[in-house]
């Protein structure tokens, strides 16, 4: 066996996880950094004490609408205050909280939300004609209407106001987020939890067959998580001076900037400065210029598009200390460029909402991390490769093997499914769905996804979902759905059999139908035409073969 390289990978890591639960360890940071600032948006900021208020009020009046330990509550919501008030709110009265894609079409919200039936759903106003589509058929006791104009400087706060002025959308269950602050008490509620069974959030995601499953992560699995991922910062060589910076840039509904971009800072009394929107790039680079920003999580797509934004040379950014991408594969050509360009260190990790999510890390330095690879398993986590043929685990160096993973970060299971739980989990062990190879040194390289699912700017797209509503398009006889690789990453490719006596859909008419059904990122960017799709014997259609027939 050759020599290691890394000075880390002698022995297995560990680290002692805090034995509280999340409406704990808020406090405690709160009585440790009240007068610090906790969030900036939009050029205003909330200190740890204004936002230890903000929850007191919230989880009050939440305990007089009757959210008791247990109930969920759901949030429609961009990266804003309201999300992480109403986070720490909901923990405090001890209930489980989840929140959708600000993406989603109203079938997609709707889904989950008959999946989980929340007492309450918080939303934002601007959002409000795609919930009206659905309040007669969701089963919400109320619906928490917000505005981002209350978290906004005066100013901006008028302007906006001016801006959004029109129509107002009404609900019959509706309530006003307001309200609820200003008749709350500003008392503090505490709820006995144990932090190592009880349920703090669904994350939902496709699971192996693209049907939402909630993954019930604990207050342990999420305290674990934060845990980790500060030993691991810890692990530059540099660290930043004063109070550290973290953009909140990926969605926190996504269960990596949940845990990167809001759990780990506000957990360590950092402050989180919020985007809403990631894809104005330049915006981000502004805000890491203006407020000096450390770090920096998100998908590989984000990265590359923002190192080669022509305007990216205008902005300092030299306050950079670290970027982690997660999501998907992150290309060797989008680390190069980005750290030619953007000058800060940019590392791949891995993990999935099922394990809280992350499980592989590479290192935070720059002569022990390795392009092209996940890392190496976090403290606490183990993983190991297994033939899917045999199904014995693969002792050997460089021989590819489904991901099994176990530790602290692993989900209870599926909310009320247990049979997708059964066939996730064996003896403790997390089936990951990932073909990869692990080397001398314990790093491992994702080589193929297992199943089908394409992932796009790191959120899943199942295709049985994408090609039902397709073929519920009246000029549309078959389809099928694969990611195609491109410049940008992978985009959605529609191969479709038109119906003999109907003309043939342009791309432009298929994105405009599947915009009313589909988050964007799920709305085919490609298409192309066939006689007849490939088929199996019995039936199936070889996706496999399409996929061979385009890279050819």
């Amino acid at each position: 066996m050759k020599q290691s390289k890394s000075s880390h990978q002698q022995k297995p890591e560990t680290v002692n996880i805090p034995k509280d639960d999340l409406n704990t360890l808020f406090r405690k940071i709160v009585d440790k950094h009240k007068d610090e600032n906790a969030v900036f948006f939009k050029g205003k900021y909330k200190t740890y004490g204004e936002l230890d208020e903000e929850v007191n009020r919230l989880s009050n009046s939440f305990k007089k609408l009757g959210v008791r330990k247990g109930d969920r509550v759901a949030i429609f919501l961009p990266n804003c205050p309201q999300f992480i008030t109403t986070f720490f709110a909901v923990q405090a009265v001890g209930g489980i909280f989840t929140s959708f894609n600000p993406m989603y079409s109203a079938r997609e919200i709707q889904q989950r939300l008959d999946d989980c039936k929340p007492k309450i759903l918080v939303t934002l106003n601007i959002f409000l004609d795609k919930i009206k589509k659905i309040e007669q058929d969701i089963s919400v006791d109320y619906i928490v209407v917000t505005s981002v104009a209350r978290e906004l400087p005066t100013l901006k706060k008028y302007i906006y106001k001016l801006i959004t002025a029109g129509k107002k959308i009404t609900l019959e269950k509706g309530m006003q987020y307001n309200e609820l602050l200003a008749d709350g008490e500003n008392m503090r509620i505490s709820t006995k939890l144990n932090p190592e069974n009880d349920v703090a959030v669904l994350q939902y995601t496709g699971g192996t067959t693209g049907d939402p499953k909630g993954a019930m992560l604990t207050h342990k699995n999420l305290i674990y998580q934060t845990t980790v991922l500060e030993y691991w910062k810890q692990k530059m060589k540099k660290q930043p001076e004063g109070q550290n910076k973290v953009a909140g840039v990926l969605p926190f509904s996504h269960i990596f900037g949940l845990t990167s971009s809001f759990l780990w800072p506000i957990s360590e009394g950092l402050a989180v400065y919020l985007i809403p929107d990631p894809r104005k790039l330049e915006e981000v680079m502004a805000l890491i210029d203006a407020h000096k920003i450390h770090f920096l999580y998100c998908v590989p797509i984000f990265f590359q598009k923002f190192a080669l934004h022509k305007n990216l040379k205008a902005y300092d950014l030299s306050s950079l200390h670290l970027c982690i991408s997660g999501g998907e594969s992150l290309p060797k050509e989008t680390v190069d460029i980005f750290e030619k360009n953007a000058k800060c260190l940019l590392i791949e990790g891995y993990g999935l909402s099922e394990a809280s999510p992350v499980t592989h890390v590479n290192y935070p330095i720059k002569e022990e991390r390795k392009i092209g690879s996940i890392g190496v398993t976090v403290p606490n986590t183990s993983a190991r490769l297994i033939d899917t043929d045999t199904k014995k685990e693969i002792k050997s160096y460089g021989k590819p093997g489904e991901i099994w993973v176990k530790g602290p970060g692993i989900m209870k299971g599926y909310w009320n499914n247990s049979k997708a739980t059964e066939d996730a989990i064996h003896n403790g062990w997390l089936r990951t769905g990932d073909i990869a190879i692990k080397n001398e040194d314990g790093f491992f390289t994702v080589v193929d996804r297992l199943k089908d699912m394409i992932i796009v700017s790191g959120f899943k797209v199942w295709p049985n979902e994408v090609e039902e509503i397709l073929l519920s398009h009246p000029s549309i006889l078959e389809a099928a759905i694969i990611g195609v690789s491109s410049d940008l990453g992978t985009k959605i490719k529609a191969i479709l059999v038109k119906k003999e006596e109907a003309e043939a859909l342009s791309l432009e008419d298929i994105k405009s139908y599947c915009k009313q059904y589909l988050a964007s990122y799920k709305i085919p960017k490609v298409v192309e035409y066939m006689d007849a799709l490939p088929r199996s014997s019995v039936g199936k259609v070889l996706r496999r073969q399409l996929r061979t027939d385009d890279a050819a």
